[in-house]
């Protein structure tokens, strides 16, 4: 599909991607950045890329692709740097969890340039970090939403669309705002809550590891997501994400009421209600 693929940032989903372009054969050459020694080293000896740039400019210079993979806070400051000097007609993306802020800032970056921006958040995560986490299928049959703010680029995002496609992944396209809104929803809530009740429990670490059960884990495990990633994503979509607290604490309210109340019905009403949403997600067993 492309010529040069340039993945900035080789943490867990940018050497994912790597592996899985490589596996795929959706690019001749691959590229990555690595903004230390450290990290550009490992790169080259863990990840089958032609070349390893610490030099921003240089890594997307020849490039027809490229995919920010850095944290949320840091894609704004990335795309200042490299809208003057990517290659004309080229497509750059991201893989951040938030994207009406980037989008924005991207429109004004790009107009007057061939090379175009299109937002993606490719629902591939893990409380996993890091490299050596990397997996080239750690995309296939997940979701991926693409944004963009502008008519003008429907070629770029039939494109991307089908990059993330060729991954094995279920493709979307949403607004950048109307994303934000959905992911406070289905995704940033999901990790609050997660790290709320690890947060309350956190005294009890010797009874928790003798005594629970799965369903403990279950629920715990996506707290164990990286604290610094997961800061700037819960701060950079703060607004929405606060409106889905409002109505998380409002059935938190409600159970609260109906536990006191010793009201077996509508408890039992209550976990029917939780139970039917959990059943009615496609592809959940």
């Amino acid at each position: 599909m492309f010529e040069q693929v340039t993945v900035i940032g080789p943490g867990l989903l940018g050497a994912s991607l790597v592996l899985a372009i490589q596996k795929r054969g959706l690019a001749k050459k691959i590229v990555i950045w690595a903004r230390s020694e450290k990290t550009a080293e490992k790169a080259r000896k863990k990840l089958p890329v032609d070349r390893v740039e610490q030099n921003l400019e240089n890594s997307v210079r020849g490039s027809d692709f490229v995919i920010i993979c850095t944290p949320v806070e840091t894609i704004a400051a990335i795309l200042k740097k490299i809208a003057p000097i990517v290659e004309e007609d080229s497509i750059v993306t991201d893989v951040g969890s938030v994207k009406a802020s980037i989008c924005r800032e991207a429109e004004n970056l790009f107009k007057s340039r061939s090379a175009s921006f299109i937002g993606s958040h490719p629902m591939a995560g893990s409380e996993k970090s890091g490299m050596e986490n990397a997996d080239p299928n750690l995309f296939i049959n997940r979701s991926c939403i693409v944004t963009s703010l502008a008519p003008k680029l429907e070629l770029g995002t039939d494109k991307l669309l089908d990059f993330w496609a060729g991954l094995g992944m279920v493709a979307y396209r949403l607004g950048p705002k109307e994303h934000d809104q959905k992911m406070a929803h289905f995704s940033h809530l999901p990790h609050l809550v997660s790290s709320i009740l690890s947060h309350s429990i956190r005294n009890h670490t010797e009874d928790a590891g003798q005594l629970s059960g799965q369903g403990l884990r279950d629920t715990i495990r996506i707290s164990g997501g990286d604290p610094f990633l997961w800061t700037g994503i819960l701060s950079e979509n703060k607004d929405n994400l606060l409106d889905s607290l409002d109505k998380f604490e409002e059935s938190l309210k409600l159970a609260r009421s109906i536990l006191t109340g010793q009201q077996r019905e509508s408890l039992c009403s209550f976990l029917d209600q939780g139970a039917q949403f959990k059943k009615s997600l496609k592809g959940y067993e």
